[in-house]
């Protein structure tokens, strides 16, 4: 048997070595083939007729932006290749998700050889066909009169929300048609999201019967938001399955808010809960946040109710009268994964009150993202100058300093009277010393203007707003040159050092001027001035380099001591109620005294507020 084994192999080793040399002229044919083909390839290519390139003039915008777009082209001067002839230029917009739109045509092209044509196509303002935030392409391309392709060019570019840094988390905001009375609820909690919770969102519209959502999409974002607003128009079905059914949803975190739970009534018992009812109120309702035992003010008059049937998997977050207006809650099938279901039953950026409802929801959405805060206070004092009594500063701040509680001063640098006589922080050795004074007992200061005045006297008018034109003071040079001014005396006076930031005066100023304080001063203490009542959040609010750092609140009016000092610490104990966190900030003006600023403070400590320089929170804001 072995024999016979070894003289199989004997024959088939001389077949194989027998056809070697045949599989080797093969293989030098086919090489042969292959190079004479590659080289009649090249001799039959030709140039092209015409080459072309379309850009942008910037790679990101704004939605207050408008979008340049330029295309440049050139046609090749070959005197074998014809002049091009009645051609049709073509640009088309690839939108974010996929859909895409032709932005522009022209017909009757004719153009010459070597002829070169470098000129802005189009010129667009943000809106549509730029409704969502994201990505998009642009393709131009220039045909023949039977749609033969010439030439073509791409480019892409970017379009982010003026608010957000550094994003940890990507949101994807699905939402009913837009209408006058639904569209601002989305836009607001777009701005909302993107100013305080370090998110980029992206938004899809339901507009009449298209559908823009598409199976799948929610893979790509770390929280899924179905906001209802219109009660006539469903959620898209494929959005239903998806939130509901889709792997790894429950790694995920999904937000119901407003209308249409009642759709998916079968779904619901995976996360143990049971449709309730829609209602209407007068609007004058309280909302009980449960974590807490705080009541907030309710304005909204539609309100939507669930039923908690396993308290193992959901349980209540906010009650109405006793109904569930708020839950969370885990799913059947995955409990491991924690609390992945949100449900808040009204329009939370709708019908908004100082201090309301909408609170419970800011601070629902810190748990959705993962943030805690910390309950920091901040005292500011109002308009430092060099007619500021020192005596009175110096037992605010001595008080302040006792107390370990440290503060910012809202320093103006050069005093105008009303006869236009100037005081300059350089060259006034008092003022000097009294500041400085201050900042041993624990402060730090931001710039409160240059003058604080355009045509009046200093801390009673505005510097950057023309009152007798209601209209801004505006340029850039302008606000330039009283920045400058600003920053060179307190260069001089040795201050340097313990500047953190700006502050507009009475927060009021043109766009302009505003690109000149975020180009010089990474914070900003002062209220927002962009709408989207983001006055009515109790957090810093983040641009791409810069914090706003608001006053939520308020201040104490001579004219109102008592009350006001009352006010300000009941809606101080409203926001000690959220329980991840929360700032309450405030400022006080030196010449009201020390007693009412102790009130604030024991009053904050008992609530158990923490006070923290301003400065500290640019550290928080990466």
């Amino acid at each position: 048997m072995n024999e016979l084994m070894r003289q199989i192999s004997s024959k088939e080793a001389f077949k194989q070595e027998r056809g070697r040399p045949w599989r080797m002229v093969l293989f030098v044919g086919l090489v042969a083939f292959l190079l004479f083909s590659t080289l009649a390839l090249a001799d039959q290519t030709t140039s092209p007729l015409c080459v072309m390139e379309i850009s942008t003039d910037k790679l990101v915008y704004h939605p207050s932006d408008s979008i340049d777009l330029h295309v440049w082209l050139k046609v090749n001067s070959d005197p074998s290749l014809p002049n091009i002839k009645d051609a049709r230029l073509v640009l088309e917009l690839k939108q974010p998700f996929g859909t895409a739109v032709t932005l522009t045509t022209q017909d009757n092209i004719s153009l010459l050889k070597g002829a070169e044509w470098d000129e802005l196509l189009l010129s667009l303002p943000m809106g549509a066909p730029f409704r969502n935030m994201g990505d998009y392409q642009a393709h131009v391309k220039l045909l023949s009169q039977t749609g033969e392709l010439y030439c073509e060019a791409y480019t892409t570019f970017t379009i982010k929300g003026i608010f957000g840094r550094k994003p940890r988390t990507r949101t994807l905001i699905v939402t009913s048609r837009r209408t006058e009375q639904t569209e601002p609820f989305v836009s607001y909690l777009v701005a909302w999201l993107e100013a305080a919770y370090q998110t980029r969102v992206q938004v899809i519209y339901q507009e009449g019967l298209y559908q823009a959502y598409k199976n799948g999409l929610y893979a790509d974002y770390d929280v899924i938001v179905y906001y209802g607003t219109d009660y006539a128009q469903a959620p898209p079905p494929a959005l239903i399955t998806d939130i509901f059914e889709g792997k790894g949803i429950t790694k995920k975190k999904v937000v119901w808010i407003g209308y249409h739970l009642d759709k998916v009534q079968a779904y619901l018992q995976l996360y143990g809960l049971n449709y309730g009812a829609l209602s209407t109120g007068n609007g004058q309702e309280k909302l009980l946040y449960v974590d807490s035992g705080v009541s907030y003010n309710l304005a909204n008059p539609d309100r939507i109710s669930v039923k908690v049937i396993n308290p193992d998997l959901a349980r209540v977050r906010a009650t109405v009268d006793d109904e569930p207006i708020i839950v969370s809650a885990k799913q059947t099938y995955h409990p491991e994964d924690g609390e992945c279901f949100y449900f808040v039953g009204f329009h939370p950026t709708a019908y908004l009150t100082p201090f309301g409802a909408h609170l419970v929801f800011c601070d629902i959405l810190n748990e959705v993202y993962g943030i805690e805060r910390g309950k920091t206070a901040l005292v500011r004092l109002e308009d430092i100058h060099a007619f500021t009594d020192p005596e009175t500063l110096g037992s605010i701040t001595g008080y302040l300093g006792d107390e370990s509680v440290p503060f910012t001063l809202a320093l103006i640098p050069v005093y105008v009277d009303e006869n236009g006589k100037k005081t300059r922080l350089s060259q006034d050795r008092k003022f000097r010393i009294m500041v400085k004074k201050a900042l041993l007992d624990g402060g730090e200061f931001v710039l409160h203007g240059d003058t604080h005045q355009y045509d009046g006297e200093t801390a009673v008018d505005y510097e950057f707003w023309d009152e007798k034109r209601n209209a801004p003071v505006d340029g850039t040079e302008y606000a330039e040159k009283r920045v400058a001014d600003g920053l060179m005396e307190i260069e001089f006076s040795g201050l340097r050092p313990y500047l953190v930031g700006w502050e507009t005066p009475h927060y009021t100023a043109g766009e302009k001027a505003y690109s000149v304080f975020e180009k010089h001063f990474k914070l900003l203490y002062q209220d927002p001035h962009w709408g989207y009542d983001l006055e009515f959040i109790p957090y810093p609010v983040e641009l791409e380099n810069n914090l706003y750092v608001p006053t939520d609140l308020g201040y104490v009016k001579e004219t109102s001591q008592d009350k006001d000092i009352n006010t300000i610490l009941e809606n101080a104990r409203l926001l000690a109620g959220l329980q991840h966190g929360a700032l309450a900030s405030f400022f006080y003006h030196p010449v009201l005294g020390v007693e009412g600023l102790q009130r604030l403070i024991e009053g904050l400590k008992e609530q158990g507020w923490t006070f923290k320089p301003v400065s500290s929170l640019l550290g928080n804001a990466k």
